[in-house]
């Protein structure tokens, strides 16, 4: 079984990774040289995913793993071609099919007879079968008959690729019964995982939503929780904790807001699904507006202290959605930065895992921990490990005197044993 990954991006590498490393052939392929040549060497281009550098380095040497720019070539030689490249969205949710359909394009020149087709881009209910089979059939083959479609949604996240991929099941559904049962085949061999096979490709697409949208409205209601309690005078996760003691309670921990390229965008394409049915989605609806209003709310937490942050020096620990991952796409950090910027505020920022100009191109002033201007007040937006033995004392010192704490992260007392004004999401 020949096998060919397009988009060697942070999930499409560790991919052709695990099928190589399962001792299959796998053409990599990516639009951007250098890292084609990069993989080419051995060398992965993405940084601080465990298992991904030694994984790739070993399966070229064992010959296993190439890359190329040439996507038409590699579909004519692959049996199994697995598509995982962006479908961009912004962060209201509109769709630009541009990439997607442009690869789609290319499998179609090369696809043979008998080859499988796989999406694990996350896309709308129905564009598997309604837009991209008929790009497919364009090479004058036919879906279910001369080849296969499968949708199979990725379900692994940055840091903890090859854990999600040997942990969490994989869904699988084709367009039809003989797609999906050569889906679930392919998946037996390439992963270790258990495979669940759904009744069509758009059940799998679906799965990928309701998990996002269940996910993004328990969210929603534990920011509403830390808002009431907030108001109250209560600590959110005293309540919390105590809660989710009755195994029916499962409520999760608020915080600053949702970021990254999952939660944020991908309630969207059911909401615009459910547009297209009458179907109103009120629920999601109201939690992307709630999450997204997080930022504010954390900012608005400092202007409560410092009545007015005109002029204010604030320090913004943590650029990256999450924490020990570098990756900024729709983080909260970014809003919190607008924010305060909207008020007068300077604004500085640090983050381990970004240099100078990197913070630099969001508007912000580079912040080194080590050798810090005077200071007002800081916000801390990631859940960095280093932030666990933030020198609390020289931020004092720097004349911080609040410390809004966005992620519930930071130890309230040992911020308050140094003179240090304590605020968290749902705390007091």
């Amino acid at each position: 079984m020949r096998i060919c990954v397009i988009g060697l991006g942070k999930i499409g590498l560790p991919l052709a990774a695990q099928y190589a490393g399962k001792g299959f052939q796998v053409i990599g392929c990516d639009v951007n040289r250098e890292i084609v040549d990069s993989v080419t060497k051995g060398v992965s281009h993405i940084k601080g995913e465990p298992e991904l550098d030694e994984k790739v380095k070993s399966s070229v040497k064992n010959g296993l793993l190439s890359a190329t720019t040439d996507t038409v070539k590699a579909v004519g030689e692959s049996d199994v071609i697995v598509v995982i490249v962006p479908l961009v969205v912004d962060k209201r949710g509109n769709m630009d099919y541009s990439i997607i359909e442009s690869v789609t394009n290319l499998v179609s020149k090369g696809l043979q007879n008998g080859s499988l087709v796989i999406y694990e881009t996350s896309l709308p209910v129905g564009d598997t079968r309604d837009r991209m089979v008929p790009i497919l059939e364009k090479s004058g083959l036919k879906a279910g008959r001369d080849f296969y479609v499968v949708f199979s949604p990725e379900r692994i996240s940055s840091g903890v690729m090859f854990q999600y991929l040997r942990e969490i099941p994989k869904i699988v559904g084709g367009i039809d019964a003989e797609s999906t049962r050569r889906g679930v085949e392919f998946y037996e061999r390439v992963l270790d995982s258990r495979i669940i096979a759904v009744t069509s490709s758009e059940a799998a697409e679906a799965v990928k939503l309701f998990g996002m949208i269940y996910r993004d409205v328990n969210i929603a209601l534990a920011s509403e929780f830390a808002k009431f309690c907030q108001a109250k005078g209560l600590d959110v996760l005293e309540i919390i904790k105590a809660s989710n003691t009755n195994p029916h309670s499962h409520i999760l921990n608020p915080g600053v807001g949702v970021g990254g390229h999952c939660a944020p965008v991908y309630p969207y394409f059911l909401i615009k699904n459910a547009s297209d049915l009458n179907v109103d989605l009120i629920l999601a609806k109201n939690a992307r507006k709630i999450n997204d209003g997080l930022p504010e709310y954390t900012v608005n937490l400092l202007v409560k202290e410092l009545n007015d942050l005109n002029g204010k020096n604030v320090l913004v620990l943590g650029l990256a959605y999450r924490g020990n991952v570098k990756e900024t796409f729709l983080s909260p950090s970014i809003s919190v930065i607008e924010h305060l910027k909207d008020k007068g505020a300077n604004v500085y920022v640090h983050d381990p895992l970004f240099p100078r100009e990197e913070i630099e191109g969001f508007g912000a002033k580079f912040a080194d921990l080590q050798d810090l201007d005077p200071l007002d007040a800081a916000i801390l937006v990631t859940a960095h490990k280093e932030y666990e033995d933030l020198d609390l004392k020289d931020l004092r010192e720097r004349g911080v005197t609040v410390i809004v704490d966005g992620r519930n992260f930071l130890d309230k007392e040992m911020v308050e044993k140094h003179g240090i004004i304590y605020r968290g999401i749902g705390r007091y």
